[in-house]
């Protein structure tokens, strides 16, 4: 397994208000994944690669890739099709991505094979809590499910996966605030 620099949610959450605040996004509005993959393309810092579906460079599950060695992002032609076709789950796809960019090009963070890591050491983990605070603001969370998919353009499955996350982050929180209280009084 790989470990990288330790990020908790909170700094995932700044790093994705900067992204947003960069690209003049505001928080209430879809983010435009492909448009600022394309932005970073366009400005030398990025490559990006469309390859055919059955191309023998990313396995059968493996539906993009970031390469850090190229500083290429690969994109099998399906993600593309499905994100033309108003099928979100590529955004999701997309902004995942665009996190291990962030992690090796700007944050620069050292990766190594162990044998444990914490769940914040977790790439993947970062990249999935980057990918859906980018693009379904927590502040927002509040909003009716149909309401999220239809506002921030994301599937279903990110907007259940939000909302279970961040309920049951907030009860660990009080149960946490209820044990200190109870030891203090």
């Amino acid at each position: 397994m790989i470990k990288t620099n330790p990020l908790s949610i909170a700094n995932i959450s700044k790093i994705a208000k900067n992204v947003r605040s960069e690209f003049k996004i505001g928080e209430g509005e879809c983010f435009p994944i492909l448009d600022y993959l394309n932005h970073l393309c366009d400005q030398g810092l990025l490559s990006m690669q469309i390859i055919d579906n059955d191309d023998s460079y990313l396995d059968q599950k493996t539906v993009a890739l970031y390469n850090k060695s190229d500083n290429f992002i690969y994109i099998k032609e399906d993600v593309l099709k499905e994100y033309d076709e108003g099928n979100y789950r590529a955004n999701f796809t997309l902004a995942h991505e665009l996190f291990h960019y962030i992690q090796n090009q700007v944050l620069k963070f050292d990766f190594e094979e162990v044998e444990d890591r914490k769940t914040y050491e977790d790439p993947e983990w970062q990249a999935n809590e980057f990918a859906g605070e980018l693009l379904v603001p927590k502040t927002y969370l509040y909003l009716d499910e149909e309401e999220l998919v239809k506002r921030f353009r994301v599937s279903m499955e990110c907007v259940l996966t939000r909302k279970v996350q961040t309920k049951n982050r907030n009860e660990r929180s009080l149960l946490k605030e209820k044990e200190r209280s109870d030891n203090n009084g």
